[in-house]
């Protein structure tokens, strides 16, 4: 005779089975402290491997922010869709009008809050200079920790979709200066000229 609740049961054990494996030690650490680490550092064993996250992140931390490697590897492409979502604000093409935010044709390069017709909040008035590719990379990664009380709040967080955005700004921006150089080709060009 065919069970006709075969196939339930085999999926209750399998999900059973993965609630157990996964489950138990987040539950076991609830209950004997060390939630969050516990102030310690995260390690986490299953079965005969451990994953030491503290290592990784180590590693992450040592290596240096390299905004011209970044900008050399990005695409404008992808960066033209990413800024879909920045549309509903601003306006890229040449001669375009200023929306809630300013047209964001001609930007890298140009002076800061100088595009006209455009009321600038106070605080991004008050900047001088112009907008470099490290000034617009610290601005989009966090604008209102960059400038507070500025009119944009914009947090791209992703250090790969901020420089696709920047390369497409950089696109847009027919005087734009060059990318910073990658850190690895200004040291390496160091060590060859004192060879």
């Amino acid at each position: 005779m065919k069970d006709p609740l075969l196939g339930n049961k085999i999926a209750a054990a399998l999900l059973t089975a993965l609630l157990l494996v996964f489950g138990l030690p987040q539950f076991a650490g609830m209950l004997f402290g060390g939630g969050h680490g516990g102030g310690k550092e995260l390690h986490l064993a299953y079965c005969c491997v451990e994953l030491d996250f503290a290592e990784a992140a180590a590693a992450e931390e040592e290596a240096p922010y390299d905004l011209g490697l970044l900008l050399a590897n990005a695409n404008p492409a992808s960066g033209e869709r990413r800024v879909a979502v920045c549309k509903s604000c601003h306006s890229f093409e040449e001669g375009g009008p200023n929306g809630t935010g300013p047209n964001l044709y001609n930007k890298i390069g140009t002076d800061i809050a100088s595009k006209p017709g455009f009321n600038y909040s106070s605080a991004l008035a008050s900047l001088d200079g112009v907008w470099t590719w490290e000034r617009m990379d610290k601005y989009l990664q966090n604008s209102q920790e960059y400038v507070p009380n500025g009119g944009m709040v914009q947090r791209i967080a992703r250090d790969e979709q901020r420089a696709d955005i920047i390369a497409y700004l950089g696109s847009l921006s027919p005087n734009a200066p060059p990318y910073p150089e990658p850190i690895a080709s200004a040291g390496g060009g160091e060590e060859s000229a004192g060879e």
